[in-house]
């Protein structure tokens, strides 16, 4: 059988599907950073109207970190919501509801609380589009994984990643003061996230179902339809691909938390995902992410140029993405798609495990050189702030070209059938729990630290290190049944290794 190959119409579909809802994730988580102070002043005047009193600062920095993190608390809601509605409704169904969440999300903080000002309804809003980021966690690669060829899978995956990145470059550039982030404007910024949305919601009357859910609903003709519009090849091939997604969708029982915790193998195993997810965000990605401008001011930056330093970084993390991401199509190259090769080969080359921990050492590296810049600005008042913009640099290439990609990988890796699911699950759970806790303290470790705001996330990112290096095999050296043979502890040739290394 010819190798299957995506159409022009499956390859638009893969697009919209991959792509947008992980865009307007990225697009709103950045969207308030460069806005921050037309916000705070915004609240101020509310204030005012309802107490005739300014608003304590210390009440605005408290607002703007519920405003700021409650995206997350959506997430988790999200997240957890996504599961049950793929038990009732298709994944084209449910990836439908997230973008129809995004716009209520929209509607909510661009119109009503531009009109009234309220700070409470913000917080609504950022909650309701926390749910549609929840949903875009998963379901753009379930949607990826059930519709792409095999052979270009790796490479669909990748725009996932990298949409989300670019959702955060343009959410800065958006938010610019010269651009919408003005008192008058900041509410259109807020509204073009609905765009893609509208875009998607019309497109995908015309988007097709997963084949693998019309499968699982007995609808075999209806896949073999939908497998003749996104693919190419002739019919026999239609139906051989049909048969090898019949062979993968055999029942496998599936372990549950309990079992996950009683049982020797599968406990270690969970633990290894609950700190590889929590690694990725532990370290201080929102920190950055989501407070950069005030960072950047904090570290010696003019004010007028802030969102500029924002936008020149967050445009390095996307080029870095791009060359990251892109390496997973390694693994399929024909003869004639050598054209994709150039690109960085990362995870496929070195594995999730080596890429985790050198991308821990090159975070350290960047948060100690940004504090240095921090502690001793006194010294070189007009170098110091470079340096920091520096280290900001490469920190986000180093998370956004690395720790992004390596942690599904190494998840992949470190899992098996049985327990993918339940792992998947509570590690979402944890991942959107801790990203709360780390986009909702960094103003007050801006204010109590000072220069050394970052040093909280240097000590997780260390902690995480160290686990890794003696606590999780390399997934690159050894096989699936080795990891589980070391998690169980029937096999010392992982451990013999570490020894022999330290």
């Amino acid at each position: 059988m010819a190798e299957p190959e995506n159409s022009r119409f499956g390859a638009i579909a893969l697009f919209m599907n991959a792509g947008m809802l992980v865009f307007i994730t990225g697009y709103q988580i950045t969207i308030l950073n460069p806005v921050a102070p037309v916000m705070v002043s915004l609240f101020n005047q509310t204030h005012v109207s309802r107490y005739g009193v300014p608003m304590p600062s210390s009440v605005s920095i408290s607002i703007m970190a519920i405003v700021n993190s409650f995206i997350f608390v959506g997430a988790f809601v999200g997240g957890l919501a996504t599961k049950f509605l793929l038990g009732w409704f298709s994944p084209k169904r449910v990836m439908q509801m997230g973008h129809v969440v995004s716009l209520l999300s929209i509607l909510v903080m661009a119109l009503i609380t531009g009109l009234t000002g309220s700070y409470e309804v913000l917080i609504i809003g950022r909650f309701l589009a926390g749910l549609s980021v929840g949903i875009s966690y998963n379901l753009p690669s379930l949607m990826v994984a059930e519709t792409s060829a095999p052979a270009k899978s790796g490479f669909w995956q990748s725009t996932v990643g990298s949409s989300d990145i670019f959702g955060l470059l343009l959410g800065a550039v958006v938010g610019h003061p010269r651009v919408l982030g003005t008192a008058t404007l900041w509410p259109v910024g807020i509204s073009l996230a609905g765009v893609p949305a509208i875009v998607y919601l019309i497109g995908s009357i015309w988007l097709p179902e997963s084949p693998f859910y019309l499968i699982r609903m007995k609808r075999q003709d209806e896949a073999v339809e939908v497998l003749q519009q996104i693919r190419t090849g002739t019919k026999d091939d239609i139906l051989e691909e049909i048969a090898r997604m019949k062979s993968e969708m055999k029942n496998v029982e599936q372990v549950g938390i309990k079992e996950m915790f009683t049982n020797k193998g599968y406990r270690k195993q969970f633990f290894a995902v609950l700190v590889v997810y929590g690694n990725l965000v532990l370290v201080g990605i929102n920190n950055i992410a989501i407070y950069s401008d005030q960072i950047f001011l904090q570290a010696g930056i003019a004010a007028d140029n802030v969102t500029f330093a924002t936008i020149g970084v967050f445009a390095l993390s996307f080029i870095a993405s791009v060359f990251g991401v892109s390496q997973q199509i390694s693994n399929n190259l024909h003869h004639n798609q050598f054209i994709f090769a150039f690109q960085s080969k990362i995870v496929d080359r070195f594995g999730g495990y080596k890429v985790n921990i050198t991308c821990n050492g090159i975070l350290i590296f960047a948060m100690v050189l940004f504090t240095i810049s921090q502690a001793t600005a006194h010294l070189a008042p007009l170098a110091m702030p470079y340096v920091a913009i520096v280290a900001v640099a490469i920190y986000m290439c180093a998370w956004s070209g690395g720790s992004n990609l390596a942690v599904f990988a190494l998840v992949g890796k470190l899992t098996v059938e049985p327990t993918r699911a339940t792992a998947y699950g509570y590690g979402s759970m944890l991942l959107w729990t801790l990203a709360w806790f780390s986009s909702f303290i960094p103003p007050y470790l801006q204010i109590g630290l000072g220069a050394y705001m970052l040093m909280i996330w240097v000590f997780f990112a260390i902690v995480f290190l160290i686990y890794h290096l003696l606590l999780i095999p390399d997934t690159k050296k050894n096989s699936s049944e080795e990891i589980q043979d070391y998690f169980s502890g029937a096999s010392q040739s992982i451990t013999n290794e570490r020894l022999e290394m330290f």
